[in-house]
């Protein structure tokens, strides 16, 4: 339980890091998932499971990595327009194109439950950005709808690593970590076709960058993935909330985001909402 609230609690900081250390969105994602990705094989090459990297684990991390670079693309942007907070906020909402997407091409059964939860997240979507949209600028707009990318794309991600692992039985973290460097390298890819600089430019930004893929990234996702072993499901779907909640919480400590009794409201029943859908049954071990 100690490990998952820790988890939790460092990858709140992610969006706060991506603000400070202030490089171009791809820059940002190759420092962060080359960076985080090597922790993650140190830790796994001392646990001797390096050679748990197979063909099919390689081809499946790299078919999640196409979609994992759209999420954090999509997500850096967001930041850029509408703050941290809401950014994260909105690309919680993947439950929502997870639920859909796993009905219609895997033909699995929506649960009961998401037929309560899907009307809550949209009205605390519509509390949140759609009763003041009329007098947002364009720009925030774009950052509203570059957030609801991310929720599409993460789902996408999600999916990809939860069929592999139900075909090919991969151990999760060696997954993840294959998925996190191809997507590295992916987005490192399109910063140099953009002609981006890779150059961190100040110590705060090296600081920041770094403490994104050590802290938030490796360790954050590691002690989640142990974490997650011991915790009953329902647990585990409140615990990981304290990563958006969390992080507009920073939002309004750290950049003063200004905020509203509407929003709020918005903000709490968009959690309930995503609550509900995202609970699942974790096997005790």
């Amino acid at each position: 339980m100690t490990a998952l609230l820790i988890g939790a609690v460092l990858i709140s900081f992610s969006s706060v890091m991506v603000v400070l250390a202030g490089l171009p969105p791809e820059v940002t994602g190759f420092y962060r998932l080359t960076g985080g990705g090597v922790a993650m094989l140190l830790v796994l090459a001392s646990r001797g499971r390096l050679r748990l990297f197979t063909p099919n684990v390689l081809k499946w991390g790299f078919v999640a990595a196409i979609f994992f670079a759209g999420d954090f693309i999509f997500w850096h942007r967001s930041i850029a327009y509408v703050g941290p907070g809401l950014s994260t906020m909105l690309g919680n909402f993947q439950v929502i194109p997870l639920a859909v997407v796993s009905a219609l091409f895997f033909k699995e059964r929506m649960p009961p439950r998401m037929y309560a939860a899907i009307p809550l997240a949209l009205a605390g979507l519509y509390l949140m950005v759609g009763v003041g949209w009329s007098g947002f600028s364009a720009d925030y707009r774009m950052g509203v709808f570059f957030g609801l990318m991310t929720a599409f794309f993460y789902a996408l991600y999600m999916l990809s690593l939860k069929y592999a692992l139900a075909k090919d039985k991969a151990d999760s973290l060696v997954l993840a970590s294959a998925a996190a460097l191809f997507t590295g390298l992916i987005m490192g890819a399109i910063g140099a076709v953009e002609g981006q600089s890779f150059v961190v430019p100040t110590l705060k930004s090296l600081a920041a960058i770094s403490t994104l893929a050590l802290a938030c990234h490796a360790v954050g996702w590691f002690l989640i993935t142990r974490g997650i072993q011991n915790v009953r499901g329902a647990l585990v779907g409140l615990v990981l909330l304290l990563q958006p909640t969390l992080s507009f919480v920073w939002d309004i400590l750290f950049f003063g985001k200004p905020v509203d009794v509407v929003e709020l409201s918005g903000v709490g029943l968009a959690l309930v909402g995503i609550y509900i859908g995202s609970r699942t049954r974790v096997k005790v071990k």
